[in-house]
């Protein structure tokens, strides 16, 4: 089995073991004999089981849509500001309480970079906030690029406030968008016409 294929078996099966039975309840060994592997070949391909949370984020940036990059003047940036962001909470929401708060915890053990900035991204997000202040969409005319460090920031934030506060019934995108246009300083009319991208 070439190597690209047998690293996404290990965090396919790791992946899904996760969800069914938590983080801490899943060992090597486990996710050892639901790819049909040894943990030598496990070792060779992933470090530990914590790296394995790291892989779950950067693989995030190759499902965001080629079209999302694209845009012109009519666009409602910040809809489009809004979709950016949650691209990665809807994703946290995604995994779930259990397993963000692991890839919380493991970060703050050894630093694995999940929460840093992909330079494209960022660099279009920048582009799309000054837009948006132009357009009168966003209010809030402080420095573009640290509305977008104080945005990540604050998705990061509730992030956490989502693992401890730990109720599933709880709608950490929600709590983001709206603690978002706070910080932007943006019409409510807007906010109302954002929705969850597909």
């Amino acid at each position: 089995m070439r190597r690209k294929n047998l690293e996404q078996l290990i965090l396919d099966c790791a992946y899904s073991l996760f969800e069914e039975r938590g983080f801490d309840q899943v060992s090597v060994n486990d996710i050892c004999k639901a790819c049909d592997i040894t943990k030598p070949t496990f070792y060779k391909y992933v470090n530990s089981k914590e790296d394995l949370l790291s892989y779950f984020f950067q693989s995030l940036t190759s499902k965001i849509p080629d079209d999302w990059y694209r845009y012109d003047d009519s666009t409602n940036f910040w809809e489009k500001i809004v979709q950016g962001y949650c691209f990665f909470v809807d994703h946290a929401e995604k995994m779930g309480i259990d397993l963000y708060t692991a890839v919380y915890i493991s970060n703050l053990h050894l630093y694995t970079g999940v929460f840093n900035d992909i330079p494209s991204f960022k660099a279009l997000m920048i582009d799309l906030i000054q837009k948006a202040q132009e357009t009168g969409q966003i209010l809030n005319h402080s420095k573009a690029e640290d509305l977008y460090d104080t945005g990540t920031h604050l998705s990061i934030g509730y992030g956490a406030y989502w693992c401890f506060y730990n109720d599933p019934t709880v709608s950490l995108r929600d709590h983001f968008v709206n603690g978002l246009a706070q910080l932007y300083e943006t019409d409510p009319a807007l906010l109302e016409d954002c929705e969850k991208p597909e």
